[in-house]
């Protein structure tokens, strides 16, 4: 690899760690991680997916108990989403997500639409 394009995507990668947006997402993921009270909601969330989609697969979409279990999918994944941590999480991850994407247009545009 070229020695210049390493020092750039290394000095890259080093302004990003100290970026605020990124030092937040890492410590809101480790607070996520941490959470007692997220780990059971997304338990929940995920044994309410499970049996809905063992549902689904028995019954017609409409059958009520794939309707029932769709429902509680729904409010299932509402209850955790809208923890205050989880919401935190999801809004800085997005600016994260954001800041990334950009970098990438910036870097890899004259590669696009197959200009090599």
């Amino acid at each position: 690899m070229d020695d210049k394009v390493y020092f750039l995507a290394k000095e890259i990668n080093e302004e990003l760690l100290k970026n605020p947006d990124v030092l937040l997402l890492n410590e809101l993921d480790k607070e996520l991680n941490d959470s007692y009270e997220v780990y059971l909601l997304s338990n929940k969330k995920d044994e309410v997916l499970e049996k809905y989609i063992s549902l689904k697969e028995i019954y017609s979409e409409d059958d009520h108990q794939v309707v029932a279990a769709r429902l509680e999918v729904k409010k299932a994944k509402e209850e955790l989403n809208n923890h205050p941590l989880v919401k935190r999480y999801l809004e800085v991850y997005s600016r994260v997500r954001d800041l990334y994407l950009e970098i990438n247009k910036i870097l890899l545009d004259d590669f696009s639409g197959g200009n090599k």
